[in-house]
């Protein structure tokens, strides 16, 4: 039965929590099928969203397909977390482009409120103005119009930084608490941390997210650290043992078996067995949370000589640098940046935002400290007297 997937899936998005749907009689407004017995009725959409495998083969066979049954005037967009959007209609009709755009949602797209549109030269500006519209007005997202490059905004920053800092955690025997403790709501990001955010997206995504991007991006001159080798050793473990994540019940943590009571373990990078959670032994993180302040609590954590410092400086300033070196090549607008990692990564401040309430030239100087590069453009900037990204607000 070709169906046999679809209703399992639709139960476990209606079991999940927090809960994907608003409330539980919306789920019944879902129609299932399946794309053999019932592809006609993508020819009655107004608004077709192809978000299948992230195979560009696989894609552009489905949009000859969707060409094919698609009315007059109806949108498609593609959910693809980094193929070019070109491509993937590269070998449709003139109007099949110009009504084909990419529209990708962040997981979960309830709670996420970025939605990245991304526009190729042979869409219709109306076409991208109206779906900008209706996302903000319709879906309540945040909208950021992307350069098709790839990864757009936020995975190209996600993936990077995230590698980054992945690296360092693992080359300086950071525990999982430690790490999650640290990257948290201590520098202004989600309880979540690095390895929650890792199990709910899945390792198998986000490890072929990274090897897609890295084959894209010839030119950045980060990109190895997406072959970092004991990131990838980590990596092929964890998929070969069926530790994808909440998906499979354990990732970076493991959950009891449905039903049962117990505590949820935690990863040990040495044994890479599970054992039971161990508090980080770090005295500045309770201290550093004592600070209400965002800005001041993440200068006070910047500035410690202990595990919480050097994690929080390589991980914060590489980030930082990495956005301003990604100007104009994925955004020509700085602010566009911020909102794609407030948005789509639920940060209390976008790089720039945090460049900014840090202090631009005293960040600067603690990255060449720490001797991370500097974008050119920013360095001229404070040469030429401007201290801020930011203008500020001029009291009336």
């Amino acid at each position: 039965m070709r169906n046999r997937i679809v209703p399992a899936a639709l139960d476990r998005l209606k079991k999940l929590k927090p809960a994907a749907f608003f409330t539980s009689p919306a789920a019944e407004l879902l129609t299932i099928g399946n794309l053999t017995d019932n592809f006609a009725w993508v020819g009655e959409g107004d608004w077709i969203v192809e978000a299948i495998i992230e195979d560009l083969a696989a894609k552009r066979e489905l949009v000859a397909r969707i060409e094919q049954v698609r009315k007059p005037h109806s949108i498609v967009s593609s959910n693809t977390s980094g193929l070019p959007i070109g491509a993937i209609a590269a070998e449709a009709s003139a109007d099949f482009k110009a009504h084909f755009l990419g529209t990708h949602f962040f997981n979960p797209p309830r709670y996420m409120k970025l939605l990245e549109v991304i526009p190729t030269p042979e869409t219709d500006p109306e076409i991208t103005q109206f779906m900008t519209t209706f996302g903000e007005r319709r879906l309540g997202k945040g909208v950021v119009i992307c350069k098709d490059t790839p990864n757009f905004i936020g995975n190209r920053f996600g993936s990077i930084s995230g590698a980054t800092t992945l690296s360092y955690i693992l080359e300086h025997n950071y525990t999982i608490e430690e790490a999650d403790a640290i990257l948290g709501p201590l520098i202004g990001r989600p309880r979540t941390g690095m390895f929650r955010l890792q199990d709910l997206v899945g390792l198998d995504v986000s490890s072929s997210v990274g090897e897609n991007l890295y084959g894209l991006i010839e030119h950045d001159e980060s990109r190895e650290v997406l072959r970092n080798s004991k990131l990838r050793t980590l990596r092929t473990t964890q998929i070969e043992r069926g530790r994808l994540g909440d998906k499979t019940g354990q990732g970076f943590y493991k959950k009891p078996p449905k039903g049962a009571k117990g505590d949820i373990l935690t990863l040990d990078f040495e044994t890479m067995e599970y054992r039971a959670r161990r508090e980080p032994d770090i005295p500045s993180l309770a201290e550093a949370m004592k600070i209400k302040p965002l800005a001041k609590r993440i200068a006070f954590v910047l500035a410690r000589d202990d595990k919480a410092g050097a994690l929080a400086r390589h991980a914060i300033y590489n980030a930082l640098a990495y956005s301003a070196r990604r100007v104009p090549e994925i955004t020509d607008q700085i602010v566009n940046l911020d909102r794609a990692v407030r948005w789509g990564f639920s940060h209390e401040l976008g790089p720039f935002e945090m460049w900014d309430a840090l202090g631009v030239r005293q960040t600067v100087a603690a990255m060449a400290a720490n001797n991370i590069a500097v974008a050119p453009w920013v360095n001229e900037m404070l040469a030429g007297g401007n201290e801020t990204f930011t203008a500020p607000t001029m009291a009336g």
